[in-house]
C-alpha cells in the first residue's frame, strides 16, 4: 500500500461535506415537485434510461434493496408518475414505465438537475473538474477493489 503522508487529513470530511450538501440541496428541490430523495433519484434514472427499466435495475442502481423498490414505484404508482409492466418472456420481471404525467415530471427533476449542476460548477476551471473527475473515478474503483476483497475475506457459514 502506497503511503500518503502529504494528503490533507481532512479530504474525506470534505468530500463526505459535499456530498451531504449536495443531497440536502437536491432534497430541498425535490420537495417542491413533491418528491422525495429516492423518489427523485428514480425518476431521474427513469427519464434518462434508453432502454426498458426494470424493477431489479432500479434496486442496483438505486443501491437499495427490492423490498425498497417495490414501495418506492408503489407511491409512484399512486400518484399517476409510472406503471409496471410485464416484460415479454419473463413473468416475473417488470417493466416500469414513465407515464405522461411522470415523463413530465421526470423532465422537471432533469432541468433540475441540470441548474443544480451549473450553481454547483461555477467558476470552476474545466481542466480542475476533469481532474476531479477522474479522481472521484479512482476513488470509486479503490473503494469496490476494497470491498470485493473485503466480501472475498468474509467467512461463510
Amino acid at each position: 500500500m502506497v503511503s500518503h503522508d502529504n494528503r490533507p487529513k481532512t479530504f474525506l470530511g470534505r468530500l463526505s461535506q459535499a456530498s451531504r450538501a449536495v443531497r440536502t440541496c437536491f432534497d430541498a428541490e425535490l420537495k417542491d415537485l413533491d418528491l422525495t430523495l429516492a423518489r427523485g433519484r428514480l425518476m431521474l434514472h427513469l427519464i434518462r434510461a434508453e432502454h426498458t427499466v426494470t424493477q431489479s435495475e432500479l434496486s442496483e442502481v438505486l443501491e437499495v434493496e427490492h423490498p425498497t423498490v417495490v414501495r418506492l414505484l408503489d407511491g409512484l404508482e399512486q400518484s399517476g408518475h409510472v406503471e409496471r409492466q410485464p416484460l415479454p418472456g419473463d413473468r416475473r420481471a417488470k417493466a416500469v414505465v414513465l407515464t405522461d404525467e411522470g415523463r413530465a415530471v421526470g423532465q422537471r427533476v432533469l432541468r433540475m438537475t441540470d441548474t443544480m449542476s451549473d450553481i454547483l460548477l461555477e467558476g470552476v476551471d474545466p481542466a480542475d473538474l476533469a481532474v476531479t473527475e477522474r479522481v472521484l473515478q479512482t476513488l470509486s474503483d479503490n473503494l469496490s477493489r476494497f470491498a470485493a476483497a473485503r466480501a472475498d475475506q468474509t467467512p461463510t457459514s
